[in-house]
């Protein structure tokens, strides 16, 4: 039998977690990893755990250098194999086939708190010197069930106040809070009806499935991922910027959660085409190139690094125009392959339903109907979730959501040994596959596509110039979905039609009841959808939110109404 560690025992560990559907702990300080380590051991030796472990820590300068205690060293060598990394955030490490997930949180421990969108069943308060400021951030995070452990006195005027009934243990205190936020959230019926599978929709189901969701997919075209999921090959790789802004920081999510979710569609046995090799993103001229090498020399080289034209060549086989950023976790991925994949993973749980185009969407005191053109009802389900690019602001246009479509082009050519990685700039180059590697993506203006082919041509010539092409295998065109500012939208869709009064924040903004969408992921396909995907899960099914309040915030789709209300009152 397995006899609980001290720091097990003092949050009434593995009790608390047993038979749950999820349990939700943090630590305030990682220190040597200990705690978790013993939790992590004790939670798989478990036979009545909880299906999903989110563990929280703060960390600043924690190593894995050293296991803490001979009889963890299994674990630690493990925890070790998968440290990333620490910029700036959450960093999600994916164990035991994704049931448990530890997210280091890197950063000042308020600024951490207050990124933080979960309601905690643990919280180890282990650090010094924390302010009022710090418990009422905690207290947000709590919970009629919240257990905190103190081994901080100092902070028991703080936690009594915020409603937390303490008792003394001599070297630590314990407490439920027993005055927690009011939780106005509504628990859904687990059954969604998603419109659009490409790589936004059956990411979603695949997401949603993976919690038990009963999902029915409506498809327009005769087969998935028809549109722009349809290319031959797409790349992902972060983007960075000086001020490590939310495009960079959501894409450094965003990358990592595609990586974790391709890995483990192919450790499934699941028919997918993707490859983690790296790639190289050329400046463009050199005012460019001395911005990029200011930018890289901030970051971890394992996340990217500026490289020299000379070494660029090395690396490539070709020489290309200018030096660059390497991305050594960038990759490349057959959208098609991981839509059908995402589906395939959940033959019992999620219906596909294709030849089904959508004329009118209709909500009823049941949930939601899609209607085709002659009224007839294609599905139903108490939540829906449009995943179907623009074509959603034809159901639902009095919602104007801020999307838009330009036309581009994809072109194939004969597979070549050199460049021996993806390059990215002015335009692309992905590897070879099945015989073909994909350049692009140029406009396509007229419905000229042999013009914009040409355009795709001259921009490959322009990343390396003494490569030779060979003869075009053919192009095609497809609509790449756009947000204003070039971010996703996922969420809660607004209602703006039920506005009344002053608007300051997103929360004050009424919401489509049970309507959610995952829409204008643009020409950032793999590294947005999965982290947007598993954000959108998150809350619909009241798990923590992988990415930071602020990352959410800026995808979510009332934003642009909160930008023109407050623009108004200027």
């Amino acid at each position: 039998m397995h006899v609980p560690t001290p720091f097990l025992a003092r949050h009434q560990l593995p009790v608390r977690w047993q038979n749950k559907d999820r349990f939700i702990m943090l630590q305030f300080d990682f220190a040597d990893g200990a705690g978790f380590l013993q939790a992590w051991q004790a939670w798989r030796q478990d036979p009545e755990r909880s299906q999903r472990f989110y563990y929280f820590a703060m960390i600043n300068a924690a190593s894995m250098a050293t296991c803490p205690l001979p009889e963890l060293a299994a674990l630690h060598d493990e925890l070790a194999s998968k440290w990333p990394a620490l910029p700036r955030g959450f960093q999600r490490i994916h164990l035991e086939d994704g049931a448990l997930i530890l997210t280091l949180m890197w950063g000042e421990p308020l600024a951490q708190l207050r990124s933080l969108n979960a309601t905690l069943d643990a919280a180890d308060i282990n650090t010094p010197d924390l302010s009022a400021a710090h418990y009422k951030a905690l207290w947000r995070l709590s919970g009629a069930d919240t257990r905190v452990v103190t081994h901080e006195k100092s902070g028991e005027a703080h936690l009594k106040s915020a409603g937390y009934l303490l008792q003394d243990w001599g070297d630590f205190q314990t407490g439920l809070c027993t005055r927690p936020p009011f939780d106005k959230s509504p628990t859904p019926p687990h059954h969604a009806m998603i419109i659009g599978a490409g790589l936004a929709g059956t990411s979603i189901a695949a997401r949603l499935a993976v919690r038990g969701w009963k999902i029915d997919i409506l498809e327009a075209q005769g087969e998935i991922a028809t549109q722009s999921s349809g290319n031959h090959a797409g790349l992902f790789h972060p983007s960075a910027s000086r001020d490590d802004n939310i495009p960079a920081r959501l894409s450094r999510a965003g990358c990592a959660e595609t990586q974790e979710h391709l890995t483990q569609l192919k450790n499934a046995g699941l028919d997918i085409f993707f490859g983690i090799d790296g790639i190289l993103q050329i400046a463009k001229d050199d005012t460019q190139a001395l911005l990029m090498q200011e930018i890289a020399s901030g970051l971890p080289a394992e996340v990217l690094s500026w490289i020299t034209q000379d070494d660029a060549a090395a690396l490539l086989g070709e020489c290309p125009n200018h030096g660059g950023w390497w991305f050594p976790k960038g990759g490349w991925a057959n959208p098609a392959s991981v839509c059908r994949a995402n589906l395939a993973q959940w033959p019992a749980q999620i219906q596909l339903r294709c030849n089904s185009h959508v004329e009118q969407l209709i909500h009823t005191t049941e949930g939601w109907q899609a209607l085709d053109q002659h009224g007839g009802v294609l599905a139903a389900a108490p939540v829906l979730i449009i995943a179907n690019a623009t074509e959603a602001l034809k159901l639902l246009p009095e919602l104007e959501l801020p999307l838009s479509k330009t036309l581009r082009s994809t072109t194939l050519i004969p597979a070549s040994a050199t460049p021996r990685h993806s390059l990215t700039g002015s335009g692309y180059i992905t590897p070879a596959f099945q015989g073909y590697r994909c350049i692009g993506a140029a406009e396509v203006k007229n419905d000229d596509l042999a013009t914009a082919e040409l355009c795709n041509l001259s921009e490959l010539q322009s990343l390396l110039p003494a490569f030779t092409s060979g003869q075009s295998a053919g192009s095609r065109a497809c609509y790449r979905p756009n947000s204003l500012d070039r971010l996703p939208l996922a969420g809660a869709l607004p209602d703006p039609q039920s506005i009344r009064g002053a608007i300051h924040q997103l929360h004050q903004i009424p919401r489509l009841n049970s309507a959610y969408c995952l829409l204008g992921l643009g020409s950032r396909g793999l590294s947005w959808a999965l982290i947007a995907a598993e954000t959108l899960a998150c809350q619909l099914h009241h798990d923590p939110a992988p990415i930071e309040t602020d990352l959410q915030q800026a995808i979510d789709p009332a934003r642009f109404i909160l930008r023109k209300y407050r623009q108004s009152k200027q």
